[in-house]
């Protein structure tokens, strides 16, 4: 072999060398590498309260994880999990918690779009709140939060132009209660030109109450909420507070400003209020006294106060979704020439009647109804023109839902003005529309004095689209003394009555003769095929009505196509999550 050829050779072996490790290399490129381990589930996730309501939950972390996700569930047991947040470290705060509360947490670990799989369950109690004794008048702007329960040892006011600013979920509760011995007289009053603004939620509302533990409360315990606002009544010379001193000692007649504001109250119970120092001088769950239309009032529940629920005395104020269970007086009384518009409402009453704590002075009311309603209160005196008194009683009542107890509870009345489900007198005028007035002993409505009468004949007193359902009689009876509510006056009205028992017309309220637990779970929409799904006025209201509903809450109050509190269509309810049915 010659030496050229021999050097060719020896080139083209080193390049196929060269091309080999190429190729090797070009091999090395092509390994896929494995996939990252899948992630597992978070160990040793706990908690801890740093406030009443907040709670720090902890976690192990995850190989692999580049956040985390952490769901809650409130209670120690049952329940649907819900997102409570994110956290890229091994930890998250969760805020907005109700003290002294269980709630469970799991964590799971995620990668991009990848989901790891939940942890165990772990269970942390929400921390205790601090009890601060509230002893003295609020003069200047103040806020109460919800880590701590304010107890009243008196009656409380707020006075002097200063605004108490109540957070969600904030308690407040009356004096402590001795076995044997009448409640102390308790009671939050706001004065005029001062403002509580007590906004709450659905999830978080704001708990007015008794001092005594869940299942040991009774009516009267301590006094309620009472509102004093600047707005025009039609009672004349010095009219003072109902209820106890120092509430007797304050005036509340004589406003000229009906736009007046006296704060924003929404998501507030008020409960076994009431509180009495001598006989009939028992306060009511939310007192309202010439309160302005710039007041805000929605999502309120008055339960098992001794007087009545919520009272209208004069005042321009409006509200909706308001809910009142077992009352001892009435549930709704409006009176002193009270002309606000009021929406949405649910009232129930039932058996055995709310007795007092032994020891409390203060006495069930003998004629108690679903509403009472006065164009002025007083049989005499304070009304300058009497039961012609200016301005009218001219109050609306829309989209309600009032059921009563039925026979045997309520006791029996010579004269009538018991048992009924509106108790309209006195010179009122006014509107009753789209609602359903529901076993009532004594009559679905009845109409008292010929001052009343001369309203409907004016058209200052219109009651129509009403179910009338289950009642011992719908109407007055014609030629009843003093009573003037007979049916011809509402033959064109559209109003419906029924024989059927009211818990049929629900899908989830007890017949009469039931005893209704703690908590019960009222569903207060229509039953399928219920004469309540339909009969409203529908979206245009008919006639002088229409003018008397714009400017409600920032609009125009609506009809509805169907009667009562509750929208048969809907899907969420509105007095979901907030409201509540105790008994003690």
């Amino acid at each position: 072999m010659s030496y050229s050829l021999t050097r060719r050779l020896l080139k083209v072996s080193a390049l196929a060398s060269l091309l080999a490790v190429a190729a090797c290399g070009d091999d090395d490129d092509d390994i896929i590498a494995p996939p990252p381990a899948a992630l597992t589930a978070p160990t040793g996730v706990a908690g801890t309260s740093p406030s009443p309501t907040s709670i720090r939950v902890t976690w192990t972390a995850v190989a692999g994880a580049t956040s985390y996700e952490v769901e809650r569930v409130t209670g120690a047991t049952g329940g649907t999990f819900a997102p409570a947040g994110t956290a890229t470290a091994t930890e998250l705060v969760v805020t907005g918690l109700s003290p002294e509360t269980d709630y469970r947490f799991r964590v799971r670990a995620l990668r991009n779009a990848e989901q790891g799989p939940f942890s165990t369950e772990a269970t942390v109690r929400s921390a205790s709140r601090t009890t601060v004794q509230v002893s003295a008048d609020i003069t200047t702007n103040t806020n109460w939060t919800a880590d701590n329960i304010y107890q009243l040892t008196r009656i409380i006011s707020v006075a002097n132009g200063a605004t108490l600013t109540i957070a969600p979920g904030t308690r407040i509760i009356g004096a402590p209660i001795t076995a044997g011995q009448a409640p102390a007289v308790t009671a939050l009053i706001v004065l005029r030109g001062a403002r509580i603004n007590a906004v709450g939620t659905a999830a978080a509302p704001i708990i007015m109450t008794s001092a005594a533990a869940d299942g040991q409360r009774f009516p009267g315990d301590w006094g309620g909420l009472i509102i004093v606002g600047n707005a025009a009544s039609n009672r004349t010379g010095r009219t003072v507070v109902e209820g106890p001193a120092p509430a007797d000692t304050i005036s509340w007649n004589g406003g000229t400003n009906d736009a007046d504001n006296s704060g924003d109250y929404r998501y507030v119970r008020v409960e076994f209020a009431g509180a009495a120092a001598i006989l009939n001088v028992e306060l009511n769950s939310f007192s309202m006294y010439a309160v302005g239309r710039g007041t805000r009032m929605e999502f309120l529940q008055a339960i098992r106060g001794l007087d009545d629920m919520f009272e209208w005395f004069g005042g321009t104020v409006d509200s909706r979704n308001l809910v009142s269970y077992e009352s001892g007086d009435d549930h709704f009384d409006a009176a002193e020439g009270h002309r606000g518009r009021h929406q949405f409402l649910i009232a129930l009453q039932t058996g055995p009647r709310v007795q007092p704590r032994p020891g409390n002075p203060g006495a069930l009311s003998s004629e108690q109804s679903g509403f009472e309603v006065d164009g002025c209160g007083a049989t005499s005196g304070s009304c300058a023109q009497g039961f012609n008194s200016t301005p009218y009683n001219m109050p609306v009542f829309a989209n309600f839902t009032v059921v009563g107890p039925g026979a045997g509870i309520l006791p029996a009345r010579p004269n009538g003005d018991g048992g009924l489900g509106a108790n309209i007198r006195r010179g009122t005028g006014g509107v009753w529309m789209n609602g359903v007035l529901a076993r009532w002993p004594e009559a679905a409505f009845s109409i008292f004095d010929p001052e009343t009468n001369t309203r409907i004949t004016e058209d200052s007193l219109n009651i129509r689209n009403l179910v009338l359902a289950d009642n011992a009689r719908d109407y007055d009876a014609a030629g009843a003394t003093n009573r003037f509510g007979t049916a011809d006056k509402f033959a064109n009205n559209g109003m419906r009555s029924t024989t059927a028992a009211t818990n049929t017309l629900f899908v989830n309220v007890p017949a009469a003769t039931v005893s209704i637990a703690n908590n019960f779970a009222f569903d207060w929409r229509p039953a399928t095929g219920s004469i309540l799904a339909t009969g409203g006025t529908g979206a245009t209201l008919p006639g002088r009505i229409g003018t008397r509903v714009t400017n409600y809450f920032g609009g125009t109050m609506a009809g509805t196509t169907y009667v009562g509190a509750i929208d048969p269509a809907s899907t969420a309810q509105w007095y979901a999550g907030w409201t509540t049915y105790y008994r003690n």
